[in-house]
C-alpha cells in the first residue's frame, strides 16, 4: 500500500486502457453481482434549477465494490445540463461551464482495508468505454451467431467507443453510421478507416443505417425514439444507451421495437423501475412488456437468465443506467496499470486523511 493518491487524467487513462481487459473485468464483476458477491448502490441525481430555460445543475453519484476486490469505487459528476430542443426534439446535453470550458467527473478509489483513497481519476474515458464494453458483452451473449453488419446511430465519443468494443467481440463486416450533422458522420467514417481499419459508410438517415443490419447500436442523446421497430430485420440485436429518470423521461426506442422483441435485457431492472426509465417503464405501463419478462445483464452473464432462442428472434439490450459495479471493475484495472507504468501524478495521502473522529 502506497501512502500517496494517484491522480489520473483522461490522457493517462487512455494510455493504459485495454478494451479486452475491460470486457473481462466487467464480465467477472457481473458474475460476482449475480452471485451476491458485490455491493452496488443505485445511481442518484440531485437537481437544482438555475433560472435559465431548460437548464439545471445536476450532482450524480454511484458506488460499488467487489467482495473479492480491494477497493470501493465512487463515481461523482457535477454537471450543468441543457434539455433544449434541437429540430423540435429535446436533447440532453452537458454544458462545459467549468473554467476553460471544462466538465467535472471523477472516480475515486478507496482501499477497503486501510480506508484511505488511492486514486482520483477523471471519468471521461472510463465512462464511455464502460458503457460500450457493457453493450458489447450483451452482443457477445445475445446477438445471432455470425452477426457483423452494424447499423450505428450517433457519431459522438459513445458511438466511437461502441464501434471499437463491438469490433472486439465480433469482427464487423459492414458498418453504416448516421447522425443528424453530415460533417460529423462523415468525419466519423474517415476516422474509423484511418484509426481502426474499419470500413464505415456515412448514410443520410437512421432508417438507411439500420435496415438489414443484424446489430444495431443507438448511441444518441435524444429524448424521443430515433428508430421505428418496423425497420428492424428478424434476428437483429438492438442496443440502446439513452438513460434518464423520473424528472427527465427519455426514449430511443419506440413501442413497436419492444413489441417485436422476443427478449429484452436491461442493465438494471431495479433502476428502471425506481427511476421510471422511459424505454422500459412506458412499454410496461402500456402493457407491451412485463417487468417479470425483463432480465438483468448480470443474470444473463451468469447463465441464470435466458438468451436468444432462435436466429430470427429480435433481442434488445437496454443499457439503461450506470452502476457503481462497473467502476469497481474497471477503475482498479486502470489504477493498477497506471501505477505500474509510472503514469499520473502522486498526491500525498495525508491531504485526504484526518486525525479528528467525526
Amino acid at each position: 500500500m502506497t501512502d500517496s493518491v494517484l491522480l489520473l487524467d483522461n490522457e493517462a487513462v487512455q494510455g493504459v486502457f485495454d478494451v479486452e481487459a475491460c470486457l473481462k473485468a466487467l464480465e467477472q464483476a457481473y458474475r460476482a453481482h449475480a452471485a451476491g458477491r458485490a455491493v452496488v448502490r443505485q445511481r442518484t441525481q440531485s437537481y437544482v434549477p438555475l433560472g435559465e430555460p431548460d437548464t439545471f445543475y445536476c450532482l450524480k453519484t454511484m458506488e460499488g465494490a467487489l467482495f473479492d476486490g480491494n477497493y470501493m469505487a465512487l463515481r461523482i459528476t457535477s454537471d450543468i445540463v441543457s434539455e433544449a430542443k434541437v429540430d423540435g426534439v429535446p436533447r440532453r446535453e452537458k454544458l462545459p461551464r467549468g473554467p476553460g470550458e471544462t466538465y467535472c467527473g471523477l472516480v475515486m478509489l478507496f482501499d477497503l482495508r486501510r480506508l484511505a483513497p488511492v486514486a482520483i481519476i477523471h471519468d471521461g474515458y472510463i465512462q464511455i468505454y464502460r458503457v460500450a464494453c457493457t453493450s458489447a458483452l450483451s452482443a457477445r451473449l445475445l446477438a445471432r451467431e455470425g452477426a457483423g453488419d452494424l447499423g450505428l446511430i450517433g457519431s459522438s465519443g459513445q458511438a466511437w467507443a461502441h464501434l471499437a468494443a463491438m469490433n472486439a467481440v465480433m469482427p464487423l463486416r459492414r458498418v453504416r453510421v448516421y447522425s443528424p450533422t453530415p460533417a460529423n458522420r462523415e468525419s466519423f467514417a474517415r476516422r474509423a478507416h484511418e484509426e481502426l481499419g474499419i470500413a464505415v459508410s456515412a448514410v443520410g438517415s437512421a432508417r438507411e443505417a439500420i435496415e438489414g443490419a443484424d446489430l444495431v447500436v443507438l448511441a444518441t442523446n435524444t429524448s424521443r425514439p430515433i428508430i421505428e421497430g418496423a425497420w428492424l430485420k428478424p434476428g437483429v440485436h438492438v442496443v440502446s444507451i439513452v438513460s434518464g429518470d423520473d424528472k427527465c423521461r427519455r426514449r430511443e426506442l419506440d413501442d413497436d421495437t419492444m413489441r417485436r422483441a422476443a427478449l429484452v435485457v436491461a442493465h438494471s431492472t431495479e433502476a428502471a423501475q425506481a427511476q421510471k426509465h422511459g424505454d422500459l417503464w412506458e412499454p410496461v405501463q402500456a402493457g407491451i412488456l412485463r417487468w417479470e419478462d425483463i432480465h438483468d445483464l448480470s443474470d444473463v452473464v451468469a447463465g441464470t437468465a435466458p438468451v436468444r432462442a432462435r436466429d430470427e428472434d429480435i433481442t434488445v439490450f437496454k443499457n439503461n443506467v450506470g452502476l457503481g459495479l462497473q467502476f469497481a471493475a474497471v477503475a482498479p484495472l486502470v489504477y493498477e496499470r497506471a501505477r505500474a507504468a509510472g503514469a499520473g501524478r502522486e498526491l500525498p495521502a495525508s491531504w485526504f486523511l484526518e486525525k479528528m473522529k467525526a
